[in-house]
């Protein structure tokens, strides 16, 4: 009988089982990347253009072009869009972030002949009808409003702001801007940016006949190509900042510091060093705000990575009375990092954590294209990332995270409160 007194018996990940994408070229040069897998009839496609927030002339414009896009074609005007895709049982999306917006079609396997026009026609001839841009104009206005009541919102704007000041990415989306953007600078930001070549992602039930229909489709498309004009200049003002809000009964934290690319040689430490840090349920941080002081029920510290520039942010929404203490507690748990060696019992929690997540996050052939993608975008090798990364884990030392706090977590960082 299973003697339910006794954890299960835990064991080091050996190896991570990924698809090796296969590679092939359209007519017009269109690179589809296809990660197969036979197991289920569906594919997820993934059109990623090099363009997103950061080429904004007015904030906002990225982000209600991609919404209105899929509103409504000229040969699927109106509602005959969506009742297309309710038919199929499909589904279309358009996401954009600061730096790439990404065109997403999933479907059945059986239904991508049909279903291949639609795509080609979202991204080559959008309606941008009048009642859809105030539509969507209206939605983006109330969620923003709601947002601005948000302490954990109004910190991590404010910090974005600070930290990020100089660069693109430290615009945040306010109510005026929406207000300033017309239809016609959605119209010319789809002109200018999303008629770029992109990179065509294919995870799924991928075969020869199916190559042959995106052929059909998109191979004789005619698309332009980037020129990367980001020329800013990354100006972060370090400072504390409180920000007062009447009636709060909880106050917000986010802390930050500018970090290093993934690239860089010592990412994968940085990384591991920083989930020690704040980045599980078992972190340092999570032990000592949440279960041993209950100044918090969770504080996070993350590495965040764009393709211009890297931070480091952590953040919590804590008791009011403790915004000051909690501060000084985040500092207090880098310098133990800096000071003495981590115990290998922790050490062997963290890389069991760490390999684990990363299996997880790869588990399922969506899973993969979505990580592929992000490689893909960064122009890295999508295997030999994993590869090294897991590499790192299985071998770092009490010594090496030592080394890379002091190097890391000396900064001074930028402080917003809002409480």
């Amino acid at each position: 009988m299973l003697n339910r007194q006794l954890a299960p018996e835990s064991f080091m990940l050996k190896d991570l089982s990924l698809t090796k994408p296969a590679i092939k070229d359209l007519s017009n040069g269109v690179s589809v990347h296809i990660i197969q897998d036979d197991t289920n009839p569906v594919l997820k496609i993934d059109l990623l253009f090099e363009a997103g927030r950061v080429n904004d002339e007015k904030p906002g414009q990225s982000l209600i072009c991609a919404k209105v896009m899929v509103e409504g074609t000229k040969s699927y005007p109106g509602s005959e869009l969506q009742e297309l895709l309710d038919h199929y049982g499909a589904h279309l999306d358009v996401t954009v972030d600061y730096d790439y917006t990404t065109v997403t079609l999933l479907c059945l396997k059986e239904h991508i002949n049909p279903l291949l026009p639609v795509l080609k026609s979202a991204i080559t001839e959008p309606l941008f009808e009048a009642q859809d841009f105030e539509k969507i104009k209206l939605q983006q206005l109330q969620k923003i409003r709601v947002n601005n009541q948000k302490n954990a919102l109004i910190a991590t704007k404010s910090l974005r702001k600070k930290l990020l000041n100089g660069t693109p990415y430290s615009q945040t989306l306010e109510e005026e801007h929406l207000t300033e953007i017309s239809k016609k600078d959605i119209e010319n930001y789809f002109d200018q940016f999303l008629t770029l070549k992109p990179a065509i992602i294919v995870a799924g039930d991928f075969d020869e006949d199916i190559f042959n229909y995106f052929e059909e489709h998109f191979g004789m498309l005619e698309f332009s190509k980037f020129a990367d004009e980001y020329d800013n200049t990354l100006s972060p003002i370090i400072e504390e900042d409180l920000i007062k809000r009447e009636g709060s009964v909880q106050a917000s934290i986010r802390m930050g510091s500018v970090s290093i690319p993934r690239n860089h040689p010592d990412y994968f430490d940085l990384s591991i060093t920083n989930e020690i840090l704040g980045g599980y349920f078992g972190s340092r941080l999570m032990k000592n705000l949440r279960e041993d002081k209950g100044f918090t029920y969770g504080i996070y510290s993350v590495l965040i990575n764009y393709r211009h520039l890297d931070y480091h942010i952590i953040g919590a929404d804590v008791k009011i009375d403790h915004v000051e203490d909690t501060v000084q507690e985040v500092y207090k748990e880098m310098e133990e990092l800096k000071t003495n060696l981590v115990p290998e019992e922790e050490i062997k929690t963290i890389k069991n954590y760490m390999l684990g997540k990363i299996a997880s996050s790869l588990d399922t052939v969506f899973h993969q294209s979505e990580n592929y993608k992000v490689k893909l975008s960064e122009g890295a090798d999508y295997l030999d990332y994993f590869e090294a990364y897991v590499n790192s884990i299985r071998n770092i030392t009490a010594e090496r995270i030592l080394e890379i706090s002091k190097k890391y977590f000396s900064e001074k960082y930028c402080v917003v409160k809002v409480a």
